[in-house]
């Protein structure tokens, strides 16, 4: 706290008795105490014992008065009341003790320091009182211009020091306000900055996900308990280097991943992981995990850490594999049961006499059924393969297309739909033949389910840059962007199917992008609602062996 200011508490009353008025009354006491030892009979004049008894008076009303509570110019009357006792003490004192002047300073500094302008201009008259008081107390003036210099030098020196002190007390309460308004400041960004942790942490621990973030120098400095989990799963700690676990297992549940190559140590490489399925923990307690990363930069590019999120997906995955064995299981156990209703058709067929024509009409009926159930039973059995096995051989893309026309022109037969092939480019090139015959049989099915009856269908088909592209067009309702992103799930089918009754397991587009997937291509759509759809497979012209 400032030396002379007021505290508004009867403490801070007391530290500026302390401070200010008690080394002036004891200057008094010392300098009357040896001026009476010296002189006894000058401690009996009238006017220094009026001194004293106003340095008393402003004494006890420093120590008693309760100046906080009165406004802070009040408190300028005891330091009134000093110099009024200097100028009294000084009449008689002077021509014994010179230096009886100096306790002005005491008063003076105290109005100069602790007081605005006013409190400087209270003490430049106190200063010019206590010199002009002992004139008209002896009744003479100095009678020359060293006599004058004698009286005026060490007030005129007390004055220039409260000058000082006060511009240099003003200065001081400028950056006393500067450094309170910044403390102020850092503390209410401090309170904010911890207010933001707390709310960051709670988000932290909230989210159904693990979150570890690492410093620039890949020390951890937050991690959530979920976080945690998912490293002890693993078999290693989050703050403890190598930073990877012996129960880290690739997405197929079998292979080991090696330390470097796990994502925490990849991650912290500068490697930007985008969710990476991974199974951690010991047999018997693994959880599917997704895993992502990405590096935090400043806008200068300087690197402020690495966060990682680990998504618990093992519901998920399990789920999937539920499917899987599901659709292994339902295609194997329908498969030998249609194998014998077809082959005992064949028999039944063959035994048939040739004039039973209602009985023969009712066996072709049940064998075209066969061979649909078949057909859908093939799809899901398709739909079983995670991956495709490929045999890859040269090929020419006229005869792989031609071969896929004629297994489905029984079907655009009864839609009315003609089935246009054209050729942009060289027709040779590497790839599975059945594979590719299957996949553009799918396209050619659902463009004669959902094309407008009696609009031609178009295949496109060539090798341009190294590229197979065959593309399938038909004229009809189209699919909306809501759709498409979803036309390649498995088992999806759109409202129209659904409207329509239109068969079909929803498998036709899974299976096409299986194949161009096995063949390191990719299958898009492009369509406009209610004018076209156009389905193009667009495949290595070197198809990867398998």
């Amino acid at each position: 706290m400032p030396l002379f200011e007021m505290e508004v508490s009867p403490r801070g009353r007391f530290r500026v008795f302390l401070r200010a008025q008690l080394p002036f009354t004891l200057g008094v006491a010392f300098l009357v105490g040896v001026a009476g030892l010296a002189v006894p009979s000058i401690a009996t004049t009238g006017v220094v014992v009026a001194g004293l008894a106003v340095t008393l008076v402003a004494t006890l009303a420093a120590l008693v008065v309760p100046w906080e509570r009165l406004p802070l110019a009040w408190m300028m009357a005891v330091a009134g009341l000093d110099l009024l006792a200097v100028a009294l003490l000084r009449a008689e004192l002077l021509a014994l003790f010179p230096s009886v002047t100096i306790l002005a300073i005491f008063p003076v500094l105290w109005l100069a320091y602790g007081f605005p302008w006013y409190g400087m201009a209270v003490a430049v008259f106190g200063a010019g009182f206590i010199t002009s008081f002992r004139f008209a107390y002896v009744g003479a003036w100095p009678a020359n211009a060293v006599e004058w210099v004698t009286v005026v030098t060490l007030p005129t020196f007390i004055v220039g020091v409260a000058v000082i002190v006060f511009v240099a007390a003003r200065h001081l309460r400028r950056n006393s306000r500067r450094l309170a308004d910044s403390y102020r400041a850092q503390a209410a960004a401090l309170e904010e900055a911890r207010d933001a942790e707390t709310v960051a942490s709670a988000i932290v621990d909230t989210v159904s996900a693990g979150v570890a973030f690492y410093g620039p120098t890949d020390q951890l400095e937050v991690a959530n308990t979920r976080a945690h989990r998912f490293a002890e799963l693993g078999g290693f700690d989050l703050d403890t280097r190598p930073f990877a676990g012996p129960h880290v297992l690739a997405a197929d549940r079998a292979t080991p991943i090696p330390p470097r190559a796990q994502v925490l140590p990849r991650a912290l490489s500068g490697e930007a992981v985008v969710d990476e399925l991974q199974w951690w923990g010991a047999a018997g307690s693994q959880a599917a995990v997704l895993v992502s990363s990405s590096r935090l930069r400043r806008p200068d590019g300087r690197i402020l850490g690495t966060v990682v999120v680990i998504h618990d997906v093992t519901e998920l995955a399990e789920a999937i594999e539920v499917r899987e064995e599901f659709l292994h299981t339902v295609s194997h156990e329908l498969r030998t049961p249609l194998t014998s209703i077809t082959g005992f058709l064949d028999l039944i067929d063959e035994a048939i006499d040739p004039e039973h024509v209602t009985l023969r009409r009712y066996v072709d009926v049940a064998t075209r059924r066969t061979a649909d159930l078949t057909q859908r039973v093939g799809e899901l059995f398709a739909a079983g393969e995670s991956e495709k096995t490929l045999r890859p051989a040269s090929v020419d893309l006229v005869d792989v297309v031609a071969a896929a026309v004629r297994g489905v022109t029984s079907l655009a037969e009864t839609h009315a739909h003609t089935i246009e092939t054209t050729s942009t480019g060289p027709s040779l090139a590497h790839a599975d033949r059945a594979q590719l015959v299957v996949a553009i049989r799918e396209l050619l099915t659902n463009a004669v389910k959902f094309g407008i009856p009696s609009r031609p269908i178009t295949v496109a088909h060539g090798v341009c840059e190294g590229r197979v592209r065959i593309a399938v067009t038909n004229t009809g309702p189209g699919i909306g962007r809501a759709e498409q992103r979803r036309a390649f799930d498995r088992f999806y089918r759109t409202p129209l199917a659904r409207s329509r009754e239109i068969q079909g397991f929803g498998l036709g587009l899974t299976n096409v992008r299986s194949i161009a997937l096995a063949h390191g291509g990719t299958v898009h759509i492009d369509s406009v609602p209610g004018e076209f759809t156009t389905v193009t497979l667009d495949l290595p012209a070197t198809a990867p062996a398998a």
